[in-house]
């Protein structure tokens, strides 16, 4: 027998990639509890740490620099990934509501998500173009640099007018960044910063006061304090003074640094909250009535002494909650109180790599010349990333050891039969699968007359009489950590199959095999995969009739799809007509993307863009080319690019058509150059090539041409048809999503391959 790996037997789940949920993930998984599965849920790839943020909008640091990469940090740690926006959960049931996708089980869960300004009320539809948000950062970001190219591009005569409102440290910093890049580049622009107090940040700190005062007055910022902003409309700020007088000053723009508010699904999940929306937490930062729900950052309210939003108290707080986490599934120690310092530090940037202290209490830090205190601040940022960021290589490393330590302790019975048997002893029980099914809906169909709930031995299905049955079966291991978005790209990648032939998929079947794991996960596991499954199926109009489940080293799903295609329809891969141009609807890279994933070299936002391009749907594009003259259509897959297009001429009969590719005309995903050329490629990229180099020419190989021979998983379809056709077929797919498509070579009267 096969000694499996170690079962999985509890899940803790981490909402938000907040500065403490990164320090308890990569905590965790260096001191690693046997059986513990971790998963972070973010809607975000790149979490930016909000301390380095001023100095990014200043120029001094790169986005890599101040952002946690999520995925790859995650990929580098072992731990799970799962992209997508929390809109709920349940803890009685424990239960965490996604977004378009099903809910996500755990037996401990962290919450330390974000937080968003309060918002300005009477806000028309109009007047909410000219606001920018500093919270949440991630999108804030995405405007910044989108205001920045306004700037840039201004040409008007009037000095365009910028208010930030909100005078604490986010909003005092971002007034002085903006105005000395305004300065610096000869802008024509104006800042202005509106806020409701006498003082700046604080009224604890008399000196960092006339510090902050002193440097906004010397940049030409015009401040209105004591004025609260009643109203944004279409022609400026409603204002009121101190005296209680109302005005109206026109902006080109508002920049929002306002008292921040809690996400609206804390009120709508019940759970416990302050008067301001904010989760409740104990001492020990568990959620208040809860003993398997942790909170910290920004997003909580402490009930023992509430604290101001900080970004130093989510930091502080990760050990904590790593401990108490620990502790929550090992039993083996007590809970840990948390106790914040009574004074916080706070190094605000004032522009031109300078920095002023503000704190609440004494301290000797304070007397640091400014450019000192930047050097102090730039030091300990750079520090705290490094401890959370995936190592970098500049080549692909010749060694990578991704040996995990080992766990110290345990949720593993000591009992646990950690060999599995062969053949049909390795399925999983049928209480299991039973379970995991029941809490699926599976949408009827006419055609299924006995389906995957009905218990027979097969699928009974009925199909028109005048329509051919196309058949295709695809399997691979599981390549990413998101169980549900496995069960979609692994549907979406079996259904292309029909597609490219110009049928329509009808019902499909599914293996699953599953790493050792309690029932309770693996019927957890089932449910995922399954649901991600559902999802493209119903998108696609197609029926799940049956399946077969088996536990085994690790997780990997096998589909069978049954389709038909009227005789008039079908699309066969052979090409017929020289002159023809070739088209491929999406773009090349994930192959060499997944190679760099699995070592953590990919950044996340390359893999999110390949994730993309994967799921969507080729029935799209057969939708969108079916009415042109296709003459030949495969779909890109395994093989590569240049693979299935060979086979396009090795299938035809008289061998007289050969292609022409321009090989700078392949449309590849971002990043996928710089990952060829730091040496990375996927393992069956060399095979490809050995499998075609008897009909190449020498120059013609996968170092020179390597997007020609990488694996793509779900890839677009490579198409011809006559050149008239051309640019009406592609605005067609384009329309549709496929907005990479294009041209990259012809069908030409020899029978040879040219790559120019």
């Amino acid at each position: 027998m096969n000694k499996i790996p170690a079962p999985i037997v509890s899940d803790l789940a981490l909402l938000g990639g907040g500065h403490a949920n990164i320090q308890i993930l990569k905590m965790m998984s260096m001191n690693p509890v046997g059986g513990l599965r971790i998963t972070l849920i973010s809607d975000q790839t790149h979490s930016p740490y909000s301390g380095m943020v001023p100095g990014y909008l200043a120029g001094y640091y790169s986005y890599e620099e101040c952002h946690f990469d999520l995925r790859r940090i995650c990929e580098e740690l072992g731990q799970r990934f799962i992209k997508a926006k929390i809109i709920g959960m349940d803890p009685q049931r424990k239960k965490v509501q996604l977004e378009n996708r099903a809910e996500i089980s755990y037996d401990c869960a962290s919450i330390n998500v974000g937080i968003e300004p309060r918002r300005i009320e009477n806000l028309s539809e109009e007047s909410a173009l000219k606001l920018i948000p500093l919270k949440p950062i991630s999108k804030f970001i995405a405007h910044w640099d989108q205001l920045i190219t306004d700037l840039k591009n201004y040409q008007g005569k009037e000095s365009l007018q910028l208010a930030v409102v909100g005078a604490g440290a986010s909003g005092v910093e971002i007034s002085i960044i903006l105005k000395m890049l305004i300065d610096q580049n000869n802008w024509n622009a104006q800042v202005s910063l509106i806020h409701r107090h006498e003082f700046l940040v604080s009224a604890k700190d008399p000196r960092a006061q006339r510090h902050l005062s002193k440097t906004l007055e010397e940049s030409g910022i015009k401040v209105f304090q004591n004025t609260e902003v009643l109203e944004l409309r279409e022609n400026g700020l409603v204002l009121k003074d101190g005296k209680g007088q109302l005005r109206t000053e026109d902006f080109y723009r508002v920049l929002t640094a306002t008292q921040a508010s809690a996400p609206t699904w804390f009120k709508s999940s019940e759970l416990p909250i302050s008067q301001h929306g904010f989760v409740k937490v104990t001492g020990k930062l568990l959620v208040e009535n809860e003993n398997a729900l942790f909170a910290a950052g920004d997003c909580i309210h402490f009930s023992p002494s509430p604290l101001k939003k900080a970004g130093v108290y989510a930091v502080r707080q990760g050990e904590v909650l790593e401990h108490n986490i620990r502790a929550f599934f090992t039993r083996k120690s007590p809970l840990k109180t948390f106790h914040p310092k009574k004074h916080v530090l706070s190094l605000i940037t004032i522009g031109d790599r300078k920095a002023l202290v503000h704190q609440d209490g004494p301290s000797m830090i304070r007397w640091m010349w400014p450019s000192l205190l930047w050097r102090v601040k730039d030091w300990i940022d750079r520090r705290f990333m490094d401890r959370f960021q995936a190592r970098t290589f500049d080549t692909k490393p010749r060694f990578f050891n991704q040996a995990m330590p080992v766990p110290k302790s345990t949720l593993v019975p000591e009992d646990w039969q950690d060999n599995t048997c062969g053949g049909c002893g390795s399925k999983l029980a049928a209480s299991t699968l039973t379970q995991s099914l029941n809490k699926l809906t599976i949408p009827k169909d006419d055609s299924v007359l006995l389906g995957v709930k009905d218990g027979e031995d097969c699928a009974l299905t009925r199909f028109s009489e005048h329509t051919l049955c196309l058949q295709s079966i695809d399997q691979f291991r599981s390549f990413i950590s998101d169980p549900f978005l496995l069960g979609q790209i692994a549907t979406q990648h079996a259904l292309s199959d029909v597609y490219a032939m110009g049928g329509a998929a009808k019902t499909i079947q599914v293996g699953l095999t599953l790493s050792a794991a309690t029932e309770k996960i693996q019927r957890e596991d089932i449910f995922q995969v399954m649901s991600g499954v559902l999802d493209i199926l119903t998108k696609n109009g197609v029926s799940l009739v049956g399946g077969h489940t088996g536990e085994g080293s690790e997780l990997s799903i096998a589909i069978a799809v049954q389709g038909e295609v009227e005789p008039t329809q079908i699309l066969r891969k052979q090409l017929t007509k020289p002159g023809n141009c070739l088209i491929l609807t999406k773009p090349i890279g994930t192959g060499v993307i997944f190679a760099a994933n699995m070592l953590a070299q990919a950044n996340g936002k390359r893999v999110d863009d390949a994730l993309s391009s994967m799921l969507l749907s080729n029935k799209t594009a057969l939708e969108a080319i079916i009415s042109f003259d296709i003459c030949g259509c495969a779909d890109i897959t395994g093989f590569g690019l240049l693979g299935h297009a060979f086979e396009m001429i090795g299938k035809n009969s008289n061998s007289a058509l050969g292609i022409k590719i321009t090989y700078k005309t392949i449309p590849l995903l971002d990043g996928v150059n710089e990952l060829f050329a730091k040496g990375y490629f996927a393992s069956l990229a060399s095979k490809n090539y050995e499998s075609l180099s008897a009909a190449l020419s020498a120059d013609i190989n996968n170092q020179n041409f390597p997007a020609l021979f990488d694996p793509q998983t779900s890839g677009g379809l490579l198409f011809s048809l006559p050149p008239h056709q051309a640019e009406d077929c592609l605005k067609a797919l384009h329309q549709n999503g496929f907005s990479k498509a294009c041209v990259i070579g012809e069908v030409i009267d020899e029978n040879k391959i040219i790559i120019l």
